[in-house]
């Protein structure tokens, strides 16, 4: 029963039996007189009240004490940041609550502790899930095409820096921003939202687009990709794009090399052809006659050779299988050599070639022969790229203590200047001058192959169109530790 039920039941009963102590006192004439009878009547009936109230008094202090010590220790457990049970004499008068309490508190903590469990594994999974998410999104931003990520809305969530760079804008400020807001490509928009709404899980295009930045043409190709749950439900799109230009490229710079081959081969050929059907003949009736035709073959078939040979060696230094056989050269005597070896050559378009020697015997180390091809090559070029009567120039001088310099000069067609920075590209020509010679785009290439990959040292060159062009070719000089080995 609870305290104030039972204070209530003592007061009721106290007064009760005040009062009518009070009332017989006074109707059966107890005492003296009527005005006594009254007076002692009430003066039981004030007694048992003062009674009543003193023993409130007590119950109030026990109730009192009880209820400090409860909120002592309720606010123990509000500092703990805990849920516990109250502890309480099981005698007081408060007890039958405190245990309905504590058992309210058990349910409680019981249910928190289920919560902190699940709470916890919540955190785990948001933790896992953001690992994950940092884990794709580094696999995504590391990926060199450009890559783009829908969801369900069409705004865009994802994107890494070719994506940014391809379609000039920042994430961080177009983040849950719908595509084409971000996206000013209508013909992607549209397969985008295309690809999403059939649900198609494979889609290939491909675009021929404008690169903004260097105002050169692309061609992308796109991999569109909606993402499914389990429940075959829209989660976003996946778009990759990736720039094929180069391999287009590569692809048009490879037939153009199949063909250009395909005719350096076949003129030689005929040239060489012919003059045997003649010699079969007996067409060439004088000795004079069977030399030149004899000159003829024997030219050509050089020119098959040095064709050969530039093939087979770049093909040998880029795979590196190709072993040079180094042994100090003096590059004076190589030039001269290469000089009387393009005399011919450069008489058939009435060129001069002129020489220019700044600098005593110098030797450098290098292989004979790849050095050879490199200088054959690069006035090769000079003669071919010259216009009949102009003349060509080749001077070597030394640089400095430890480099010599090698020019080779014409007053040719000259190059553009955007075009400087791809003459040594594999198969690369320039189309200004393709009219005025044949070729394969490998002679330069080879050339840079040879003078920096072989040999350390350093190829530039200048040029004007309709002035001319000068090659720069710069060795190192034999070291003197060299020197004294051999």
């Amino acid at each position: 029963m609870f305290l104030a039920r039972k204070l209530i039941l003592v007061l009721v009963i106290l007064t009760a039996l005040g009062g009518s102590a009070a009332y017989f006192v006074t109707r059966m004439g107890l005492t003296g007189s009527a005005e006594q009878g009254r007076y002692l009547g009430w003066t039981v009936f004030a007694l048992l009240t003062f009674l009543s109230l003193l023993l409130a008094v007590l119950i109030w202090r026990n109730l009192s004490s009880s209820l400090r010590q409860i909120c002592t220790q309720l606010k123990h457990f509000e500092s703990d940041d805990e849920i516990g049970m109250i502890m309480i004499d099981e005698r007081d008068e408060l007890a039958e609550l405190v245990d309905a309490v504590n058992h309210y508190l058990t349910r409680i903590e019981s249910k928190f502790r289920q919560d902190r469990i699940l709470q916890k594994e919540l955190e785990i999974q948001a933790r896992v899930a953001e690992a994950e998410r940092r884990q794709r999104e580094a696999v995504i931003f590391s990926i060199s095409q450009a890559v783009l990520v829908t969801d369900k809305y069409d705004e865009l969530i994802l994107a890494n820096q070719s994506a940014e760079k391809l379609y000039q804008f920042d994430l961080d400020s177009s983040y849950r921003k719908s595509i084409d807001q971000v996206i000013h490509d209508d013909e992607l928009v549209e397969l985008i939202r295309q690809t999403r709404r059939q649900k198609n899980t494979r889609v290939t295009e491909m675009f021929e687009r404008v690169d903004p930045q260097r105002k050169k043409n692309l061609s992308l190709e796109v991999f569109l990709s909606c993402v499914l749950d389990c429940q075959d439900e829209i989660l976003g799109v996946v778009v990759v794009i990736h720039d094929v230009t180069a391999e287009k490229e590569i692809a048009r710079m490879k037939d153009d090399f199949v063909n250009s081959v395909s005719h350096e081969f076949k003129t030689p050929l005929a040239s060489i052809s012919a003059c045997a059907e003649m010699l079969e003949d007996d067409e060439a009736a004088d000795k004079q006659s069977r030399h030149e035709l004899n000159s003829i073959i024997r030219e050509q078939a050089q020119r098959l050779n040095r064709l050969v040979d530039n093939i087979l060696n770049l093909s040998r230094i880029e795979s590196g299988m190709f072993k040079a056989n180094k042994k100090n050269l003096n590059l004076t005597d190589l030039v001269r050599q290469v000089i009387s070896a393009m005399r011919l050559q450069a008489a058939e378009k009435n060129i001069t070639i002129e020489q220019e020697i700044n600098c005593t015997e110098p030797l450098i180390f290098a292989d004979p022969d790849m050095i050879h091809q490199a200088l054959m090559n690069l006035l090769s070029n000079a003669i071919k790229y010259s216009r009949p009567g102009q003349s060509v120039s080749v001077v070597l001088s030394q640089k400095d203590d430890q480099h010599v310099l090698l020019q080779v000069n014409d007053n040719g067609a000259g190059i553009p200047a955007e075009n400087l920075d791809q003459i040594f590209e594999k198969f690369y020509r320039v189309r200004q001058n393709r009219d005025l010679a044949g070729g394969t785009g490998l002679g330069l290439h080879l050339v840079r192959k040879i003078i920096e990959t072989v040999h350390d040292g350093r190829i530039n060159v200048t040029s004007q169109p309709g002035k001319g062009s000068n090659f720069f070719v710069c060795l190192p000089l034999c070291r003197q530790l060299e020197l004294v080995a051999r």
